[in-house]
């Protein structure tokens, strides 16, 4: 099968030379025949497994999967046009030949395309990574993650999930000792779900928990939940930090998502942010370094980062605690195709020792995390 960076333009240079036929016949299907305006002259059959064959679409005749059987590989290209079951369609097309396929829900996206460029055009940052990795979970889960990326975009991941290892609170982390006198970073701490949830898991055995958050709304909610948490009889310090992370002290732009306020960002952190998000609204943040806000005396035992791309510059920011620590690590990778590897590399490249694991922990494609210790 030929690998085909899964964009629009891609498609219609491809079906300039090959016959197109489409796999599924609903509302997605007509959403792709209106895209690809003209090009829907060149759609030769659409295929359904359903109850729609020997029906047209835009004139196009519906047929049975079966048909593909009798067309060239070489010169068809196949594109599923499915909301659901993607995967499974793609199974049946290649069982039938070795198709080039690519996915509609997948090159109609904004940024599913670049993720899965830039994964599959950096394969042998990949391998190495994969050999670094602790054990044989991670490496499958790794490989797992990154194959769905690049050809699905989304889909299923659910079978990739690891029962009874929730997110940040992975109990590998502490195979060797018992947490005593916790020192938690918490990068991304929002509205203080992973607060609580820390305070929950570690109770007596935690000291400090440093929260970073640097949009105003969201600090509001963090001092709520942090002041409500601060009542209980095993409480640590809790040392709310509003600032946003990088590897140098500025004033920057921070796009504030509205109708996903989890996902607002350094513009920095994205470099395709502003053609995406235009419902978003820009404001200045305050940007330190975990280095300059960290009191050098301080014994830091964990750090948890989620800050929607802006990891590796944190991390870099961060290269004097991590190094003199050595504190355990819960990074997520997910937000930027590069971030699977120049992660990983760049935490070896500080600390040579530390054991590196990758776990998911979602349905969908998001909270692939890689989990770090001595």
């Amino acid at each position: 099968m030929q690998y085909v960076t899964q964009t629009i333009e891609n498609f219609k240079n491809l079906a300039e030379t090959m016959d197109v036929v489409l796999f599924g016949s609903g509302e997605y299907c007509m959403r792709f025949l209106n895209r690809i305006g003209d090009f829907t002259d060149k759609v030769k059959y659409i295929l359904d497994n359903g109850e729609n064959p020997n029906n047209k679409l835009y004139g196009i005749p519906i047929v049975a999967p079966d048909t593909l059987k009798d067309m060239d590989p070489l010169h068809t290209l196949a594109v599923i046009t499915a909301e659901d079951d993607i995967v499974k369609l793609y199974e049946q097309i290649q069982k039938m030949g070795d198709f080039t396929i690519m996915v509609q829900k997948l090159m109609m996206h904004d940024i599913f395309p670049i993720v899965s460029e830039t994964l599959y055009k950096n394969r042998h940052h990949i391998k190495t990574v994969s050999d670094l990795l602790y054990d044989d979970k991670s490496r499958k889960i790794y490989h797992e993650v990154i194959k769905r990326r690049i050809l699905f975009g989304t889909c299923d991941f659910s079978d990739l999930i690891v029962k009874g290892e929730r997110e940040y609170r992975i109990p590998f982390l502490y195979s060797e000792n018992k947490p005593k006198d916790e020192v938690i970073l918490d990068c991304g701490a929002y509205k203080g779900d992973t607060l609580k949830s820390f305070i929950h898991t570690f109770g007596p055995t935690l000291k400090r928990i440093y929260s970073f958050e640097c949009m105003e709304d969201s600090l509001c909610e963090l001092e709520n939940t942090a002041s409500c948490m601060r009542h209980k009889k095993y409480a640590p310090e809790i040392v709310i930090m509003p600032y946003a992370l990088s590897d140098h002290e500025d004033v920057m732009s921070f796009m504030k998502i509205s109708n996903q306020p989890a996902a607002s960002h350094l513009m920095e952190s994205k470099n395709y942010a502003k053609s995406i998000h235009s419902e978003g609204n820009y404001v200045k943040v305050n940007v330190k370094t975990i280095d300059s806000l960290i009191p050098e005396d301080e014994k830091v035992t964990y750090i948890k980062m989620d800050i929607e791309g802006g990891e590796y510059e944190a991390i870099l920011g961060a290269k004097h605690v991590i190094q003199k620590n050595k504190p355990k690590l819960a990074i997520s990778i997910y937000h930027n195709g590069e971030d699977y590897y120049r992660l990983p590399l760049l935490i070896k490249k500080l600390v040579p020792e530390y054991k590196i694991a990758i776990r998911h922990h979602k349905k969908i494609h998001v909270d692939t995390d890689m989990y770090c210790w001595c």
